[in-house]
């Protein structure tokens, strides 16, 4: 057996869609990591399909967003219909992302194009390596690997990441069950080129008493056809003829299918471990949970969980943050797990209802929901997950003046901060919105400005001309560099359209029309601190970088030195 002395900070195990997220995160955050997979090479089938705006988003900071649209297809919108009758139209438009929309791309194309990227970078994906046992301790985790000639290799790392599937090795070593059920309802889909003239910007679906069958788009007239059918059997063999079958009957028309690439039937499961991790082990996307794929949002999870770890493993190995700050890897995406088997399990239940009576009722409500101005907001937000936050986490926060500050002063400081009150609060997505550079006459956008996986301390002005109270910005950039300079990026958003005097350029965002500002509910001064996976990690009104040191002393048990902190 060969060992490895060496001390590698992270292994990664599984090259999926979450794993390879994983690596590139990890490759742009500067730390080392091997990725393994036992496959001989990267999934040729289109498998998981759609990219939520959520994601897109999180593709941006990882600059690489541009590969994904260049390579995707877009879908704005969902149609149900009844027959011949369209009972519903669901617009994505209306999503609060600069990406409106759902890209579909087949799994093997985003292995590909993050595999790609890793490659770019130097990274190779080492491949015919199958983890066969692991040990840990308080120190380290030892791995024992079987490479394809058979010979052994011990690999030992700070971390282990397990990013393999359902069918874990990572977690049945750890001892974590997988509890859950299969559901009984039976499944069937094809990959395969459709002759009509329905729009190929939009998906698709019939319901009938018999079943549901669902169209997605993956553009050029090609589909990913989805329909429930009876339980069946391994050895039962699908067909396009059987699909043909089963699309022309639920669909009430002859709707011709030809040129299938992936034919099958499939079964579901609904299963969730109660923890992701154990000591120096996590588990991250289909190895902690498996749900349905009626939201499509299996994938989108996975690769989400893999985000919110890689920061924090960059924080704890460079030294930043104590260790404990992983256990919050657990807390926050446990229960994001738990609703998604949640929501995703009622969904499933409700499109495959077998009563007619059920039927009947499901058919007339859902197009009086889906008209409701406030449901269907809420419901793009969650289908697009861009409604996810981490409010209950232990470590987000914030720091206002206290109601009684303001009650002595309610002309001058009650306006303000009211509308802090209505900015994303600590643990809510920062939102995106245009800005401009002082030296560019061209637009871009905040979140084109935070691109590079990073923390981000973004400073408003504010919108009151007397709002800066007296407080020098270029300090609290120039003091925020001295002592963060190892993890916080800092940016400075005026509002106007002019830099103020003895402003620097380089840094300094200007927010024209104050759409920013009114964003962040920034009437007066105030700071955010954005975490890399682009959530708000604190807040405070006004800008006081004591507070901010008091978060991160609390949150990240952070301590750079004894650099004064004075505005």
């Amino acid at each position: 057996m060969a060992v490895n002395n060496e001390r590698l900070p992270v292994l990664i195990v599984g090259a999926g869609p979450v794993g390879l997220t994983m690596a590139l995160a990890l490759s742009i955050s500067g730390i080392k990591f091997r990725i393994v997979d036992k496959a001989p090479h990267r999934s040729d089938k289109s498998k998981a399909l759609g990219i939520h705006a959520r994601t897109l988003e999180l593709l941006e900071t990882l600059g690489v967003v541009d590969t994904f649209l260049k390579n995707g297809h877009i879908v704005h919108a969902t149609n149900l219909f009844c027959g011949s009758q369209k009972i519903v139209h669901f617009s994505l438009d209306e999503i609060p992302s600069p990406y409106p929309f759902a890209l579909m791309v087949p799994q093997s194309e985003t292995e590909r194009l993050l595999a790609e990227e890793l490659s770019e970078r130097g990274i190779d994906i080492e491949r015919e390596m199958e983890v066969t046992n692991f040990l840990q301790d308080d120190d380290k985790v030892t791995t024992t690997i079987k490479h394809a000639d058979g010979k052994e290799e011990t690999i030992q790392s700070n971390w282990l990441i397990g990013c393999d599937g359902a069918h874990s090795t990572i977690r049945h070593t750890l001892g974590l069950t997988f509890d859950g059920e299969t559901y009984e309802e039976g499944f069937a889909t094809i990959d395969c080129y459709v002759d009509w003239d329905n729009s190929d910007d939009e998906l698709h679906g019939y319901v009938c008493e018999e079943g549901i069958v669902f169209f997605f788009p993956m553009g050029n007239r090609r589909y990913r056809i989805v329909a429930n059918c009876p339980p069946h059997k391994a050895e039962d063999l699908l067909t396009l003829e059987k699909m043909q079958e089963l699309v022309n009957h639920r669909c009430a028309k002859n709707i011709p299918l030809s040129n299938p690439q992936w034919v099958t039937y499939f079964t579901i499961n609904r299963r969730s471990v109660k923890q992701y991790n154990v000591g120096r082990a996590f588990i991250c996307g289909d190895a902690a949970h498996v749900h349905s794929p009626v939201m499509g949002q299996g994938m989108n999870t996975g690769m989400q969980d893999a985000l919110n770890l890689a920061w924090k493993i960059e924080l704890v190995e460079k030294g930043i943050a104590a260790r404990e700050l992983l256990e919050s890897y657990n807390n926050e995406r446990h229960p994001v797990g738990q609703n998604l088997l949640n929501s995703t399990d009622a969904m499933t239940k409700l499109v495959t209802l077998r009563s007619p009576v059920s039927q009947e009722v499901r058919n007339h409500l859902i197009p009086l929901i889906a008209n409701q101005d406030v449901l269907h907001e809420r419901a793009c937000r969650k289908i697009s997950m861009v409604g996810l936050n981490y409010r209950a986490s232990s470590i987000v926060g914030e720091y206002r003046e206290s109601i009684s500050h303001v009650f002595r002063h309610p002309i001058a400081e009650g306006p303000a901060w009211l509308e802090f009150g209505h900015g994303p609060l600590p643990g809510d997505r920062a939102p995106d919105g245009e800005v401009h550079s002082a030296n560019s006459a061209t637009p871009s956008t905040l979140f084109e400005q935070t691109r590079g996986f990073s923390h981000f301390a973004l400073l408003f002005s504010g919108l009151h001309k007397d709002s800066l109270h007296g407080i020098n910005l270029e300090n609290a950039i120039q003091q925020i560099k001295e002592r963060y300079s190892e993890f916080i990026r800092p940016l400075i958003i005026v509002s106007g359209d002019s830099l103020p005097s003895g402003a620097n350029e380089q840094g300094t965002l200007l927010d024209k029309d104050g759409s920013l500002h009114h964003k962040y509910g920034s009437f007066h001064n105030c700071l955010y601190l954005i975490r890399p996976d682009g959530y708000v990690g604190f807040r405070s009104q006004p800008i006081d970088l004591e507070q901010l040191q008091k978060h991160l002393d609390s949150a990240y048990s952070f301590h750079p030195g004894t650099v004064p902190l004075k505005l």
